[in-house]
C-alpha cells in the first residue's frame, strides 16, 4: 500500500476514530497504533519482512561504514506506522 491508497482507505473516516494495527497476518494479536515515521528507509529481506533503517540516527547507530549509510540515504523513504507494544 502506498500514501495514495491510504489516502483513500481513510478519506471517508472520521478524524477521532482511533487506529489499531494488527500484529500479524493471522491476526493473533492486536495493538493501537502509536505513531508514524516517515523517516524511515525499508529494506526488504523477502516479500512479507524486512528491517527498517530510522535517518533520524547515524552510521554509527546502525553498525554501518558511512559510505554504507551514505548509500542507504540514497533509497526512497517508507512510512512506517508503529504500534504501543
Amino acid at each position: 500500500m502506498n500514501i495514495r491508497e491510504l489516502k483513500e482507505a481513510i478519506e471517508n473516516l472520521p478524524d477521532d476514530m482511533e487506529v489499531i494495527i494488527q500484529k500479524d497476518s493471522e491476526g493473533n494479536d492486536y495493538s493501537p497504533l502509536r505513531g508514524a515515521d516517515p523517516d524511515v528507509i525499508y529494506v526488504p529481506e523477502c516479500g512479507w519482512s524486512g528491517t527498517a533503517y530510522s535517518t533520524k540516527y547515524s552510521a554509527k547507530d546502525h553498525c554501518m561504514s558511512e559510505k554504507e549509510w551514505n548509500d542507504m540515504l540514497s533509497k526512497p523513504r517508507s512510512l512506517i506506522l508503529y504500534p504501543i507494544n
